[in-house]
Parts: C-alpha cells; structure tokens; sequence
C-alpha cells in the first residue's frame, strides 16, 4: 500500500475532514501515533456497472451497483 501523506496524530485530529478529504482525492493518508500508525484509504460505497464489468474475474458479492 501506498500512501501520499504523512501526519502526526494530533494535527490529524485537528484537521481530520482535511484527511478524509485527501484519502478520498490523493489517495491513502497515513497518520503517525506513538504506537504506531493509521493509514486511511477512501473506499467508494457504489460502483457503476461500468466500473464492475472493467474488472477481470467474478464480481465479490458485496458490490453494490448503480443501476
């Protein structure tokens, strides 16, 4: 996994719609804790059945699907 930004935990919480916004932009942001870290990944709720048929393979059952 890839991420496109780092940030330190209590700067994150401060601006946490500026994280979620670049994770749903720019891709994962990982957020730096004393203990360790949280990488934050926008995953899309619906997918357009353009979107499902470009993959190979069998569609996962949890697909949702904008008709």
């Amino acid at each position: 996994m890839t991420h496109n930004s780092d940030w330190q935990r209590h700067e994150a919480e401060a601006r946490i719609q500026e994280v979620l916004d670049a994770a749903k932009a720019r891709g994962t942001q990982r957020v730096v804790d004393t203990d360790g870290r949280f990488d934050v990944t926008f995953v899309p709720g619906k997918r357009t059945l353009e979107e499902l048929f470009s993959r190979p393979g069998p569609l996962p059952d949890d697909d949702d699907i904008n008709l």
